[in-house]
Parts: structure tokens; sequence; C-alpha cells
């Protein structure tokens, strides 16, 4: 039976996948040959940089129950790894532009690499620094890789158009197709070859390592320009100001704050969710249908936006209901399983 839920779940990951190559090719642009090597090279790299990223997620809580830490300790962790990134995701990008683009993507090799190997250790204070270190290398993932690559593409003399077709792929690959291809690994790694919660904290190490030497292989420096630099002060007065004069974008600010930490609800809660007993599930399998679901309705919003004119209001009003709705579930189905 196992079997052959992996089977369905493959031919519909297929079919995902066929879907978005064919909506790929119909808006095919001619490029340079120079354009596509550069762009491989970066979509490689990527790949395994959100590889190493992905392959933790599903394990992070799991790892920690094993070493004995109830909810309230692991609760702790990932806090200090949600704020050590929030802390640090305000000055990494100018750091980036000031010390090297480059620099700044093999710093979040290594960083995420020593997290990685912090879960070896049951002891607190250790896997703290871990989760510190962690919440620095995802600031440093979602910021330091992206403005490397528009300087790089810039420098390079490519067309301006071409890198959307660089965007597309990457978030494609790296936020779809490598993420449910992650979580599968993760399974396999952890329930089919009973290597324990942090085999796939080593493979991600991995990943990580080989990312890193393309990185210092292949890549070339570049850093932010100077006169356009401005100061940490500067920075948040420029942005208090915009959001004061603008009533839409503290709306908006507002409501992707509090959908983002529904998400962060989300990920600390699902583990302990579907496994109040300890009971064994396939966490990489979960998070693999999880991530497929997310790159369905990726597609789904692709095409609705596609529509002339797109109205963006309503679509997302049906998305924070579904989502809303979707979270309730749990607590719905827990309450009619207590009550019978």
């Amino acid at each position: 039976m196992e079997m052959f839920f992996y089977l369905v779940f493959g031919a519909l990951g297929a079919v995902v996948a066929a879907l978005e190559l064919s909506k790929t090719n119909k808006d095919r642009i001619n490029t340079s040959s120079a354009f596509n090597s550069f762009k491989n090279n970066y979509l490689l790299v990527y790949s395994l940089m959100m590889a190493g990223d992905w392959l933790q997620g599903p394990y992070v809580y799991y790892l920690y129950s094993t070493y004995g830490f109830g909810k309230g300790e692991i609760g702790q962790l990932f806090i200090a790894g949600f704020g050590s990134s929030m802390l640090f995701g305000t000055i990494v990008g100018s750091l980036a532009d000031k010390q090297g683009r480059k620099r700044a993507c093999v710093t979040y090799c290594l960083t995420y690499i020593l997290s990685c190997i912090t879960k070896h250790s049951p002891q607190y204070k250790i896997l703290m620094i871990g989760r510190i270190l962690g919440g620095i290398a995802t600031s440093l993932l979602f910021s330091a890789f992206e403005s490397w690559l528009v300087a790089e593409h810039n420098k390079r003399g490519f067309e301006q158009q071409w890198l959307s077709i660089t965007f597309s792929k990457a978030i494609f690959l790296g936020n779809g197709l490598v993420a449910i291809l992650s979580g599968l690994f993760g399974n396999l790694l952890v329930d089919s070859f009973s290597l324990g919660p942090v085999a796939p904290f080593d493979a991600a190490a991995c990943f990580l390592a080989i990312g890193m030497v393309i990185i210092l292989s292949s890549w070339t420096e570049n850093y932010g320009d100077p006169s356009e630099s401005k100061d940490l002060l500067t920075q948040f007065r420029g942005a208090a100001v915009a959001i004061a004069s603008d009533e839409k974008i503290a709306l908006l600010g507002a409501i992707q704050s509090l959908f983002e930490g529904s998400m962060y609800t989300f990920v600390f809660l699902w583990t302990p969710a579907l496994s109040p007993n300890d009971e064994e599930i396939p966490h990489g399998f979960i998070f693999a249908t999880f991530m497929l679901a997310s790159m369905l309705g990726s597609s789904l919003a692709s095409r609705l936006m596609a529509r002339s004119p797109p109205r963006v209001e309503s679509y997302m009003q049906i998305v924070f209901v579904v989502s809303s709705v979707s979270l309730l579930l749990p607590i719905v189905t827990s309450v009619c399983y207590r009550l019978h």
C-alpha cells in the first residue's frame, strides 16, 4: 500500500513538472550560449543550496524530540532560529554589498554546514548555537544569491529580459522540484535506510559543500554600488516614512506579517500535531506532499495572473479563507475525535 501511494505521488509530480515545462516552452526566448552556461551554473548551485535547506525542515522538531526535549524547549530553539534570521536579515544585504556577494554565498554554506554538524549533539546549548547559525544562514540564502545573480547578469552584458528566465526556473527548481525531491530523499534516508533523524542534516551538509566548491571555482566576486549604500538607521527611517505616507504599504506589511506568522506557527506545530502520542510518521513524505501542493498552487496562481485584468484582491481573499480553514481542520478533527 505504501508503494502504491509513492507511485501515485510520483505520477502526480511528473504531471505537474510536465505542465510547468510546457508552459516554459511556450514562452521560449532565444538566448546566447554564454547566457545558457551562466544560467545553468547558477541553477545548479541554487538547487544545491535549496536542497541543503529543504532537507532539514521536516526533521528539525523530530530530531529535537528524539533527544528528549519537550515542546517548550523545542519552541525556544525554534524562536532562537527565527529571531536570529529576523535580526541578521536587517543587515545581511548591506554587509553582502560591502564585503562581496560571492563571499556572502560561501559564508552561507559554511554557516549552514556548521549548523548541521551541531545536530549530532544532544546538548541543548550546542543545539541553540546551531539554531542561531541556521537563522543567519537563512537570511543569507534569500538575499546574497539573488543579489549576486542580478549584479553578475548585468556585468556580463546579458539582455535584461533574460534575467526573468533564470529567476522563474530558480523558483521552479529551488522552491518546487528540489523541495519535493528533498522530502522524498530525507524519507528514504530516515525510514527506508533507518539512518536516523540526523541523516538528512548530514546529506544537507554534503550538498552545501558541493555547492560551495562550485562557487569558489566558477563564480567571480561582485559588490554593491558604494554611492547607493545607506546605513541601517537611514534605511529604517526611509521605510517608516513610506509606511506613514501610504496606508496601502502599511496594510500590505500587516497582511504579509500575519501570513508569515501563521506559516512559522505551522512549521513548528505540524510534527507534534500529526504525532501527538509520538507515533511514527513519514516526515519527509508528508513534507514532499505539502511542497507538491504548494507547487500546484503556484502553477494555478500563474494562470490566474495571466488573465486580463488580473484580479489579485479577489484571488488573495480566497487564498486567505482557504488557508484559514485548512489550519482550523486539525483542531476540528481533534475535538471531534475526543468527543467520540
